[in-house]
């Protein structure tokens, strides 16, 4: 599979939200796809991951598509974990261009405030 990067001027830059429920259809789509990044299995992802809390994609590189591939994107997945000290985790995450272009756009003028929350509560912002 090919990579390129997304660049600040790509139309698919921007900053999305997903609900749970959206989270595990796009995670069940990358596990039957054999994508690399994404939860060892629905039942991790649902141990792990917060329902209840804003969950948030900025996209980071194209999967570049051949013929027989769908066109995906690895992005970073900000969310808050279900359990523990409530600090912000991220990770990269798979997702279906087309999905990914479905959910809904955080404002450009609110983008940079959702993100300054959650690395502000991640645990690397703590450190000294």
């Amino acid at each position: 599979m090919q990579y390129s990067s997304v660049e600040l001027g790509d139309v698919d830059y921007v900053v999305k939200m997903l609900a749970m429920e959206e989270l595990v259809a796009a995670h069940e789509v990358a596990k039957e796809r054999h994508w690399g990044a994404a939860w060892s299995s629905t039942g991790a992802l649902e141990a792990e991951v917060d329902s209840a809390s804003p969950k948030f994609l900025l996209p980071a590189m194209r999967n570049a598509a051949g013929d027989s591939e769908i066109e995906s994107l690895r992005c970073q997945l900000w969310y808050l974990p279900c359990s523990g000290p409530r600090l912000g985790r991220v990770t990269t995450f798979d997702i279906e261009l087309a999905r990914f272009r479905a959910l809904r756009e955080i404002p450009r003028d609110k983008e940079a405030a959702a993100l300054r929350l959650l690395i502000d509560f991640h645990p690397l912002s703590s450190t000294s």
